[in-house]
């Protein structure tokens, strides 16, 4: 009679995210995966912060941490409030190189560090901590678009494609080695919230199958090619406008993906400029008899090629 095999023990993560879907869809995968989620890691903000602004608090000890999480007032079902539903801890953490921190890090002893959407890069130290390493969320096809804000170069560069990557982290920003990737097709009139909805569910299971073929040695990570690479840095408002020598057909996905973020999208002509109240439509094989024409409150605009239309206002 052959002896019944060895279980296979528990992979066990601590997991670095914040507010919003990309965050909570892939901790919720690991948690229904049966992933042992040892803690929740968020970044401590105070007013107006921006990503690698100098931190003011730390990490508090294990012994001080509430098993409750605090609510935030809630876009859907976040990480803090699934956290406090599964009964694990939630950090705020404030600077990550200190002492403190990293002696809570490794009191937990994960076996990776999962991040999806945690705005600060995390130094050497914690990088090292884990013995699978540090496997980040990324939402685009790396090395392509690289940086803070990938999902809005994808509607800034017209992309008719994108993706998921997995992949383990270094020093640089996403420039670790790939684990896994996922192509996501782009359709006309694609909202930014959509798109990330549609990253954070292929998020998930790509996140899982790469901790599990780590830790059973199946998988190879595979170093990115750098001659590929792209980065781009935080959008300004020049970013935001729209201009007639592209085609209508980036004009109208361009303001469809981006219009919700509240930032004025101005649609510049030679003459005159406009602010976006809404896209309408477009036309790729349309003209126009002349640059623009603006019926009321509906502004058609002589694109490269077509013609875009949409809901203005004066600048």
């Amino acid at each position: 009679m052959s002896a019944e095999p060895a279980l296979r023990p528990q992979l066990s993560v601590v997991f670095f995210g914040m507010s919003g879907v990309l965050s909570a869809l892939p901790l919720e995968s690991l948690l229904r995966a049966g992933i042992d989620v040892r803690a929740v890691v968020m970044a401590a903000l105070s007013g107006d912060v921006r990503p690698e602004t100098p931190p003011t608090r730390e990490l508090p000890p294990p012994a001080s941490a509430s098993r409750k999480a605090r609510a935030l007032l809630p876009v859907e079902r976040g990480i803090r409030q699934i956290a406090a539903d599964t009964g694990v801890p939630v950090f705020e953490v404030a600077r990550l190189r200190a002492r403190e921190t990293l002696a809570t890090l490794s009191g937990f002893a994960p076996d990776a560090i999962c991040v999806s959407c945690f705005p600060r890069r995390l130094p050497p130290d914690v990088l090292r901590l884990p013995r699978l390493g540090c496997l980040n969320v990324h939402p685009s096809l790396l090395p392509d678009n690289r940086g803070p804000d990938p999902l809005f170069w994808v509607f800034q560069r017209g992309d008719a494609q994108t993706g998921v990557t997995i992949h383990l982290m270094d020093e640089g920003f996403d420039s670790g080695p790939v684990l896994a990737q996922e192509t996501i097709i782009m359709r006309d009139g694609v909202s930014e919230a959509r798109l990330e909805r549609m990253c954070a569910e292929v998020a998930g299971p790509l996140l899982i199958a790469s901790l599990k073929g780590l830790a059973a040695g199946t998988l190879a990570p595979r170093p990115q090619d750098e001659s590929r690479a792209t980065s781009y840095s935080l959008p300004s408002a020049e970013d935001y406008r729209i201009t007639p020598d592209r085609p209508a057909r980036w004009a109208y996905n361009f303001a469809s993906g981006v219009l919700a973020r509240g930032q004025p999208i101005v649609i510049a002509t030679p003459e005159r400029e406009f602010r976006l109240v809404a896209p309408l439509d477009f036309d790729a094989e349309a003209t126009l008899d002349a640059p623009w024409r603006l019926d009321g409150a509906a502004l058609a605009l002589r694109c490269a090629p077509g013609v875009f239309r949409a809901r203005v206002s004066s600048v």
